[in-house]
């Protein structure tokens, strides 16, 4: 079987109600790594979860798209002087990248928790730029951003609990499953 036969496997055996830990077991050792399967079923979003946390992902994506509009309003203003293309540009990237994520969160896709998180945390040290001028401003940005971070980590732990910071959990070298 090749990765795209064995992946709608693995669906079709969830959705049949299948536990994890067995379709794990009978799909492990074939051409796709076991690592590679795990996180496949462990970023497979459960309904039940999902429902269950619906209001707490309907505010991060709330929040998000709140980021959105002041990055959007941020980058024109600031780069208005400049030209209006490049205000423009800045604007769309600005904006409609904070969309992306809030698109990812609603339609719940545990890889964009990770990158957000990632992505966000790698930025930590620019967000200190103003710093001297303005450290109230600063300190204040940085606590919002660092809490909705945070809040992302913590809910991705929620409604993908088989999965770890990157991948799927392992205990003593096995992969383990929330049936």
């Amino acid at each position: 079987m090749d990765k795209k036969e064995i992946k709608r496997q693995l669906i079709e055996m969830l959705d049949a109600g299948r536990s994890k830990t067995e379709t794990f077991k009978a799909l492990s050792g074939g051409k796709v790594k076991d690592r590679v399967l795990a996180a496949w079923i462990g970023g497979r979003p459960d309904p039940a979860l999902r429902e269950r946390h619906s209001l707490k992902v309907t505010i991060l994506v709330v929040l998000t798209c709140i980021q959105a509009l002041i990055g959007a309003f941020a980058g024109f203003f600031l780069f208005y002087e400049v030209s209006a293309g490049m205000a423009l540009t800045i604007m769309l990237l600005a904006g409609g990248i904070p969309l992306l994520f809030a698109w990812g969160f609603y339609k719940n896709i545990a890889a964009v928790y990770t990158v957000y998180v990632i992505l966000t945390i790698s930025q930590l040290s620019r967000m200190f730029k103003g710093y001297e001028e303005d450290p109230v401003s600063t300190l204040i940005g940085v606590g919002i951003t660092l809490a909705i971070v945070g809040y992302a980590a913590w809910l991705k732990t929620l409604l993908f609990p088989d999965l770890g910071f990157i991948g799927a959990k392992k205990i003593k070298g096995q992969f383990v499953f929330s049936n």
